[in-house]
């Protein structure tokens, strides 16, 4: 009984955590650099793009949403950290930069203020 119960606490522990954050690898259409893509966060939860770059690409990110409450912070490949200045206490709606590693960078977007429906726009040069 007590295995039956920890599998079930282990289990839905599992589920929960993956409900607060998604990944979504964003590619571009042959022949472009650029992409804009749309989605929806709840306050509290994250969602995780992975931009794949070479080191010394510019990066260009641009989030906005209708009641103004959308941000993003940016993490290089591997990084626990994000990229000084993407702080999410810095409510970030517009980036860009010069990519400093090859990998794949993650774009972090969540709710400054209740739920968002946004857009984002992403180009690599």
């Amino acid at each position: 009984m007590n295995r039956i119960i920890a599998i079930t606490v282990m289990l839905f522990t599992i589920f929960l955590s993956d409900a607060a954050e998604f990944s979504k690898e964003i590619s571009f259409e042959r022949g472009h650099n650029s992409s804009t893509l749309h989605g929806s966060v709840i306050r509290g939860d994250r969602n995780v793009y992975l931009l794949r770059v070479r080191s010394g690409q510019t990066i260009s990110i641009k989030a906005a949403a209708q009641e103004n409450n959308v941000a993003f912070s940016i993490y290089e490949p591997k990084a626990s950290e994000p990229i000084p200045g993407t702080e999410e206490q810095n409510d970030l709606t517009s980036w860009s930069g010069t990519s400093s590693k090859s990998g794949p960078y993650r774009i972090v977007v969540g709710s400054s203020r209740g739920n968002a429906t946004y857009s984002l726009q992403v180009a690599v040069q």
